[in-house]
């Protein structure tokens, strides 16, 4: 993607070491406007699919809004408006496809214009600003941790409007943003994500950041989103070559998912529910024997 030139942006995401699917979703964006950018971040939840058609759904959506504001626009506006938008867009695909009825998302957007970040925010993903050393948290989690990890605000889950919360600080030169899914901040105290954080490119902030969770045994899946607002002014869009794949190239640095069934052993167990119920209405049926006296012939 192309990035404005004042700002440097860096992604890492991974399904993490227990997990077999990824519900988090990431979005960069910019316009044409030289200063603009979007970048945001949703933790998915209900089910391997409904959790990830919601965070890719309501980020897209947001986005859209978003940057039609671009260039002139009231930014803080359209930030709301595009929460509004991405609720309505995962109640309407939900009430669609039975299988995605409850499917819900957080999401922490960031949109950096005319020296202002604004922020909107619903759910647990975070977001950080690293200024002079200093790491502060930007958004309050909607969630209540103990004992069952639950969210007490989202988008989705049956509703079709959403609360978000908004902010807007202002930029300076050096500022580095920082947005986290749960997975990564759950297990990294505010000592190692500001040691991690303030350290090298964004690229590779981002990618020690998901990697030091997973090293942890991050049960969860992991993603980080970096921006710094460049000290000097850039000239123009600079090309950005984001990561195409969940791991980075040197895959043996890297946990594999593991202690989630696999393909054949999902489909296997399908095939032993599909036979036990087919038994149970031969037999309910009255046929003889049933279908296991069959199988044993």
């Amino acid at each position: 993607m192309k990035t404005p030139g004042r700002f440097r942006v860096g992604v890492c995401t991974h399904a993490g070491v227990v997990r077999s699917a990824n519900e988090d979703d990431y979005l960069l964006a910019s316009a044409a406007a030289p200063d603009f950018l979007f970048a945001g971040i949703a933790d998915g939840m209900g089910g391997l699919a409904g959790g990830a058609e919601a965070s890719r759904t309501a980020l897209r959506a947001i986005a859209a809004v978003v940057l039609e504001a671009a260039g002139g626009g009231d930014v803080a506006a359209a930030v709301r408006d595009g929460f509004d938008a991405a609720a309505r867009r995962v109640a309407e695909t939900s009430a669609t496809v039975p299988a995605l009825r409850d499917m819900g998302t957080t999401a922490t957007v960031l949109c950096l214009a005319d020296g202002q970040a604004h922020v909107g925010h619903v759910g647990d993903t975070r977001l950080y600003r690293l200024r002079a050393g200093a790491l502060e948290r930007l958004t309050v989690d909607h969630a209540v941790r103990e004992p069952d990890n639950r969210l007490t605000r989202c988008i989705g889950a049956g509703g079709r409007t959403v609360a978000v919360d908004q902010r807007a600080v202002a930029t300076a030169p050096g500022d580095r943003f920082v947005l986290l899914s749960d997975g990564v901040w759950s297990v990294l105290g505010e000592g190692a994500l500001l040691r991690l954080a303030g350290r090298g490119e964004p690229a590779a902030v981002a990618e020690a950041l998901v990697g030091q969770a997973l090293a942890l045994g991050s049960a969860d899946n992991a993603t980080a989103v970096v921006v710094d607002v460049a000290a000097a002014a850039g000239d123009g869009f600079a090309a950005v070559e984001l990561p195409r794949d969940e791991r980075p190239d040197d895959r043996s640095r890297w946990p594999r998912a593991g202690n989630a069934p696999g393909a054949a052993w999902a489909l296997a167990l399908l095939a032993v529910g599909v036979l036990l119920l087919l038994h149970a209405a031969l037999v309910a049926g009255g046929v003889a024997g049933g279908l296991l006296a069959m199988l044993a012939g």
